[in-house]
């Protein structure tokens, strides 16, 4: 007895299978977990798509991750898993062994325990659901069995059913219809943006206009699933390559690492000296060399930003100094410089160097060749029109920012 037999488009346990591998973030803890095959939980997954004809997971920054069709179908998953739940722990109470309903329960159980139940007769019931008595029997065996009391008591006149099979047959009523809305619920936005956008922002870069996009696509497409995480250049780099993520934002490079990658230049921006505002070095610098004695906040090595730090003190016949703090955010390293009497090589697009913190001030020294780019890499082979809606987002945020609509924090 198939689960379209009973109009719904999962089974129980694809249901068990797709909550699983949402839990532990892969097919193989998931496999574990339900103390199945790994074959067995692919299949099941594999199949489950198909009858929805949707991807219900993609791969992303920390394994296996819903997409936007994928939470619609998790949310029926959990109810009908949650109803099987509490219809097992109520049978509990009267059970002296633990009861396996929650692991082992299909679709054909319900049906024929409701149709028993409504019928009074096994034979009546299989003839109305177009199986053999046999069948009708082996499977009221199986149901008994998950919940350890007796189904239905014989009778002259027929099967009489016991509370349990009455909880369960009211279960199946309360469940089919939950199942047999799910197919609705994923056509009911044809025509919206549907699927994941997974942003990577490199240190020190775009954290005021991604989440300003965000919050735009956000409101205007509610089915795409928005994620964004901070990393390094490499790590960021080989995520798209995998697919883990789609695109990445930060000071561009002399080129992308990696052939498949490409870079979209967004914003001018360039590299400045922070201080205090108070800050001795504001009157006594007069250039590079008197600053190799202070104190440095600069990005991490092998970034853009550290390279060229070190690049200034080569200019003027300089190691670059030992005694340099890291910083892994932009707001991390305004505050040290606030809270401290070192010095920050950041960057910034005029937008923001106009608005610094009152409490900061640009250092009055004229740097070599400060211009840099902040952009986006892309893959080649994975664009699409949610990437695309996003990059017009951030050039949108972009205009408005240079136009100065948007008012600073």
């Amino acid at each position: 007895m198939h689960h379209s037999t009973s109009g719904t488009p999962l089974t129980l346990k694809q249901c068990r299978v797709i909550r699983e591998v949402m839990r532990k973030g892969s097919e193989q803890s998931a496999s574990a977990a339900l103390n199945l095959s790994q074959s067995s939980v692919s299949r099941s997954l594999a199949q489950a798509e198909q009858a929805l004809d949707v991807s219900i997971f993609t791969r992303g920054w920390s394994g296996a991750e819903l997409t936007a069709d994928g939470e619609v179908v998790m949310a029926t998953c959990d109810a009908l898993l949650n109803a099987i739940l509490e219809v097992e722990q109520h049978l509990q109470k009267n059970a002296h062994t633990v009861l396996t309903l929650r692991n082992h329960l299909e679709w054909r159980h319900l049906m024929v325990a409701e149709a028993v139940c409504r019928l009074g007769s096994a034979s009546v019931a299989a003839e109305v659901l177009g199986i053999t008595q046999p069948a009708v029997s082996k499977t009221l065996k199986e149901l008994e069995n998950m919940v350890r009391q007796p189904l239905f008591a014989r009778l002259r006149h027929g099967l009489t059913p016991q509370p349990a099979a009455k909880e369960l047959a009211a279960l199946y009523l309360r469940a089919q219809p939950i199942a047999q809305s799910l197919q609705q619920a994923l056509q009911s936005c044809p025509n919206e943006l549907n699927g994941r956008l997974s942003v990577g922002m490199l240190s020190f870069s775009c954290q005021d206009i991604v989440p300003i996009a965000f919050a735009s696509i956000f409101k205007q497409h509610p089915r795409i699933r928005l994620q964004a995480m901070q990393g390094p250049y490499h790590m960021l780099a080989n995520a798209l390559v995998q697919g883990e993520i789609d695109c990445f934002l930060g000071l561009l490079r002399t080129g992308p690492i990696h052939p498949d990658l490409i870079e979209i230049p967004l914003l001018h921006a360039q590299y400045t000296l922070i201080a205090r505002a108070d800050h001795p070095v504001h009157q006594k610098a007069m250039g590079l060399k008197d600053l190799t004695d202070e104190r440095w906040i600069v990005a991490r090595h092998g970034t853009p930003i550290r390279e060229y730090f070190e690049t200034l003190f080569h200019s003027i016949d300089n190691k670059p100094p030992i005694q340099a703090l890291e910083m892994l955010t932009f707001a991390s390293s305004e505050e040290l410089v606030i809270h401290s009497d070192a010095i920050a090589l950041l960057f910034y697009d005029d937008w923001n160097i106009q608005r610094l913190n009152p409490r900061l001030k640009q250092v009055p020294i004229d740097l070599p060749s400060p211009d840099c780019t902040i952009g986006i890499t892309l893959h080649k082979a994975h664009q699409s029109a949610i990437i695309d809606t996003f990059i017009e987002e951030l050039k949108a945020v972009i205009k408005r920012k240079i136009a100065g609509v948007i008012p600073a924090e």
